[in-house]
């Protein structure tokens, strides 16, 4: 198969795998918060639109771009949820071939690039970032980092000026999609370890990045300056340490056996020391090795690198959010691992079947994740079969078999939610909705007012009292609107440290 069978073969390949989700809708976890329900995106492209983007801070975020592409997809395919799936197909499908491009070019190796990029392509960790319209962002600014790194690779090459302005410019456009492409430079470095082999001093090579640091370091303020992270006092930073440790071993497992896989973990209410010791420990026995292989399998070494690295930003040091990690998280951190294991492979027709094991392996597990996302019950029902103690998943469910009409269904998961997390208010305000519409406006009224005690501020649980009042005025309480309160906004994507 020549170059151009093998660029086809992997189009094709993202094609046939993701194609399903065109028939899939918007999902009640963001998807409202940044396309169906925001007034400025949902008008497409106008001015007003343009100006809130680059002024404003979106769920915590500072994103331009990503809002942009959300708009110009409204603008084309209007709420139509096939157009906004069909957009974040073909992002992943460019992404997949500019990897394979990019090691391509950079190792020589033709058929292990292709190889890394077909498991870049179909894992099923990938499914997450794909199906979910709202990861959009994931997408788009891990197409700039990757356009970045064929400018940098050119300009390493050659020292022309202009490929360092195409990198400067890409890598800005990168940071305005998703601030978690603050890792960039330091993918550039592990570059020069390997494939690159670049033979100047590790001083040289940072200090030649230096316009790269300094944007990092802005787009990073400004994304902590946006968030809502945990203080230090509620999570300490041994805590974090320890999680953070679980976390990179818990992505490492998926990457080679991706089961139980759902769309929120919450974070655990303590910290398993032992757990995180020996999580810890077994990273450092990883990385030990793959740097004692470095003159002998360098893609090892610079693999692991990329693996961690990648994470770094959302592994929980700087703790936004209840989510312990997020499958989409590893989106841009599989291309290390991937490389690694397919450069690992020798060259030769036996190899071609582990290789071909392991595509169609990946191919049929994202193919059976993926049906989980067809729509909300499908999603939050997924979600409680891996943890039945997901407050998240509970209260979405219910939300989304509210909206469906089934009202005593959705009645128990906001009760369960908020057994398991009395604070929610989320919960509560959905609870109260549903006892409305069953016609029990008393209690009804308590959950509103409980709301508003814990958040003087919250305008469903007002606007909800307002509304119960007019109906009990007029002796009824069967005309409240179930699709008043916006959907439960996401803890999984909010700021930087945590999309």
């Amino acid at each position: 198969m020549g170059l151009a069978g093998i660029v086809l073969a992997l189009f094709g390949l993202c094609l046939a795998l993701f194609h399903p989700v065109l028939g899939f809708g918007f999902v009640n976890f963001d998807d409202g918060l940044y396309v169906a329900q925001n007034p400025f995106t949902a008008s497409g492209l106008t001015f007003s639109g343009l100006r809130w983007a680059f002024t404003r801070f979106h769920g915590g975020n500072w994103y331009p771009l990503t809002l942009l592409s959300h708009m110009w997809d409204v603008q084309i395919y209007g709420l139509n949820p096939a157009g906004h799936h069909l957009s974040n197909i073909l992002l992943h499908a460019a992404n997949v071939l500019i990897l394979f491009a990019v090691l391509r070019r950079l190792s020589g190796d033709c058929w292990r690039a292709a190889l890394a990029a077909a498991i870049f392509a179909v894992h099923p960790l990938q499914v997450e970032t794909v199906a979910w319209v709202s990861q959009r962002k994931t997408l788009l600014s891990f197409f700039f980092c990757l356009n970045g790194v064929w400018a940098y690779s050119r300009w390493a090459q050659t020292r022309t000026k202009g490929f360092f302005a195409a990198l400067l410019a890409v890598f800005a456009a990168a940071l305005m999609s998703k601030a978690t492409a603050v890792t960039l430079p330091v993918f550039l470095l592990i570059l020069d370890f390997w494939p690159l082999r670049r033979p100047e001093p590790l001083s040289r090579l940072i200090l030649e990045k230096t316009w790269l640091w300094l944007m990092s370091l802005a787009a990073g303020f400004a994304a902590l300056a946006g968030a809502a992270g945990v203080s230090w006092q509620a999570l300490p930073p041994a805590a974090r340490l320890g999680h953070a440790a679980l976390s990179y071993a818990a992505y490492f497992r998926e990457f080679f056996w991706p089961a139980g896989l759902c769309v929120y973990y919450p974070y655990p209410a303590s910290l398993d020391l032992s757990r995180a010791l020996a999580a810890a420990l077994a990273g450092l026995a990883l990385g030990s090795g793959a740097w004692r292989s470095r003159e002998r399998r360098p893609w090892l070494w610079a693999g692991w690198l990329w693996f961690l690295a990648a994470l770094l930003p959302m592994i929980g040091l700087s703790q936004v959010g209840g989510q312990a990690r997020a499958d989409h998280y590893m989106y841009p951190a599989l291309p290390g691992l991937a490389a690694a294991l397919a450069f690992s492979l020798p060259l030769s027709r036996l190899a071609l079947i582990p290789a071909a094991a392991m595509v169609i392996g990946c191919s049929a597990a994202s193919s059976a994740q993926l049906r989980h996302w067809r729509d909300s019950v499908s999603l939050f029902e997924r979600a409680l079969s891996v943890d039945e103690g997901d407050f998240l998943a509970h209260n979405n469910l219910g939300f989304a078999l509210l909206q469906g009409g089934k009202t005593r269904q959705a009645r128990i998961h906001f009760e369960r939610a908020l057994e398991l997390l009395p604070t929610y208010a989320d919960a509560r305000t959905n609870l109260g909705i549903c006892l409305a519409l069953e016609g029990d406006a008393a209690r009804a009224r308590r959950e509103f007012e409980a709301v508003l005690r814990a958040e003087p501020r919250s305008p469903g649980a007002r606007l909800n009292l307002e509304m119960l009042g007019k109906l009990e005025k007029l002796g009824k309480s069967q005309g409240l609107d179930r699709h008043r309160h916006p959907e439960a906004p996401s803890d999984a994507d909010r700021g930087y440290a945590s999309p």
